[in-house]
């Protein structure tokens, strides 16, 4: 048998609930637990009151597996998962479900004692709230000095000048955006989910569409998925931009900073000429995009505006990138056990794609082929390449717009899963829908991947670079607490 499907055939023994989705006893799920063999890459994990589920990718695929939950409690992911502790914590602070042999450092996700009741999906929550849960000792690198857009803590230990035993908190960015959606029409659902971070209005958009289209057994034209495509690359280029310069200041390379501070600027205002608004909100429908919205013409017009600027940016990082030389290292081997996907695995010799995988994607213009260094040197660099590369993949859209692609439909099953890869990585939803309405619905950000390997990277560092070292992995405290 081979190994790296093994676990996967573990998986396929339950009960196939929809396309990508079986349902395992407790038996077959402890199997797949201690199951021989490689472990599948962990995409997320996430628990109701009922049942607890597994996100996981197998060549390049989804594949979903879930149990149910007895007497609120489960055997926890995170014993053969690495990072699937956040999810196990959020559970715990939403639904009252426990993990048992949990791999865990022991502080809560989202409830430190603040809420006024704890477990506020569960059936039976209790009034009245929990104690305050004590914060961890040592020394703090309070939101505002990280660097990043949100609230997000990281408390640690000083020994001989460098921070060690680090704990990260980023329970205060919690919205309840996705417990919003549940009950809503997919329509009402996707003006929530626009707007969950403010790197992906667009990604975070499209992987919502994409599941609903599975759980729907809907075709998606190839007009819309080519003018989704552009959506997309526009705010790949956007977001690039901005956390290039966002690292550029954290070192002093203010000339970087600016270049890229006025190509994006250019990018908004044509978003705002053409769009009606600087930013790409509100542009995706559940099955297309907004009336009036001309696709061709934006394209044209970001290439316009970027392409006689990118040799400058492709000098100007080259100058700095000294700078961010050996800073916040992740290793290749921790960004395969961690599976970190997008950008930031890419520069760390995981070379992950979703859009790869996409039906219609102009593969020819995906050029940039990642590293394995894996500092932020290299992270900023496949960042300038992948601009260069959204940038050609507009041209060839542009070329050929609406080629049709063979992709077979599946059936409505009412449950489906989308991804798309957004500037910060992989996006995945699951959602399930009754009566035209979400019943149910988890999404995945990158971030929250890399929030489970940060401490293994930033232990051992300097304190003075740790907010360069967060900026330089673009974490979004949104993505990670929704």
């Amino acid at each position: 048998m081979d190994a790296m499907t093994e676990m996967g055939d573990i998986i396929r023994s339950g009960e196939r609930i929809s396309l990508s989705h079986y349902g395992l006893d407790t038996a077959q799920w402890q199997a797949m637990l201690v199951s021989a063999g490689s472990t599948l890459p962990l995409l997320s994990c996430w628990a109701d009151e009922t049942r607890v589920y597994i996100l996981l990718l197998e060549r390049d695929r989804p594949l979903l597996a879930s149990t149910p939950i007895e007497d609120r409690r489960y055997l926890a992911p995170s014993s053969r998962f690495a990072g699937a502790d956040w999810g196990e914590k959020v559970a715990f602070d939403l639904w009252g479900v426990e993990a048992m042999n949990a791999q865990s450092d022991g502080y809560p996700a989202l409830d430190e004692g603040a809420w006024e009741e704890t477990w506020p999906l569960s059936t039976t929550p209790n009034v009245g709230g929990s104690q305050p849960f004590p914060s961890p000792a040592g020394e703090r690198l309070k939101p505002e000095e990280s660097g990043l857009s949100g609230p997000l803590e990281l408390s640690y230990h000083l020994l001989r000048g460098k921070a060690q035993t680090l704990t990260m908190k980023a329970g205060l960015a919690h919205r309840g955006v996705l417990s919003r959606a549940v009950g809503q029409s997919p329509e009402k659902a996707l003006s929530f989910i626009s707007r969950m971070t403010a790197g992906g209005f667009v990604a975070h958009s499209l992987a919502f569409c994409r599941a609903l289209a599975q759980a729907q057994g809907r075709e998606i034209s190839s007009d819309i998925r080519d003018a989704w495509m552009i959506l997309l690359e526009i705010e790949r280029i956007s977001v690039h931009l901005f956390d290039l310069a966002r690292t550029a200041r954290s070192v002093d390379a203010g000339l970087l900073a600016t270049h890229c501070d006025h190509a994006r600027e250019g990018i908004a205002r044509v978003c705002y000429e053409l769009l009606g608004s600087r930013r790409l909100t509100d542009i995706v429908t559940c099955d297309g995009v907004r009336e009036g919205v001309e696709i061709i013409p934006l394209a044209q017009a970001v290439i316009a505006v970027l392409e006689p600027r990118l040799s400058a940016l492709l000098e100007l990082q080259s100058v700095f990138a000294s700078r961010l030389k050996g800073i916040a290292v992740l290793r290749p081997e921790l960004a395969t056990k961690f599976a970190i996907g997008g950008l930031v695995g890419r520069a760390s010799g995981r070379h992950l794609d979703v859009r790869r995988r996409e039906a219609g994607m102009r593969l020819e213009a995906l050029r940039s082929t990642g590293s394995s260094q894996g500092d932020a040197a290299a992270r900023d660099n496949l960042r300038v390449l992948e601009i260069r590369d959204s940038l050609t993949v507009l041209q060839r859209i542009l070329g050929n717009f609406g080629t049709q692609d063979d992709e077979p439909v599946s059936r409505a099953t009412d449950e489906g899963i989308g991804a798309a890869e957004g500037a910060r990585g992989d996006i995945w939803y699951w959602l399930r829908l009754k009566d035209g309405k979400i019943r149910a619905l988890q999404a995945r950000d990158p971030s929250v991947s890399v929030l489970s390997v940060l401490p293994n990277v930033l232990g051992g560092m300097a304190p003075e670079q740790l907010s360069v070292a967060l900026q330089s992995f673009a974490l979004s405290p949104a993505g990670i607490a929704m």
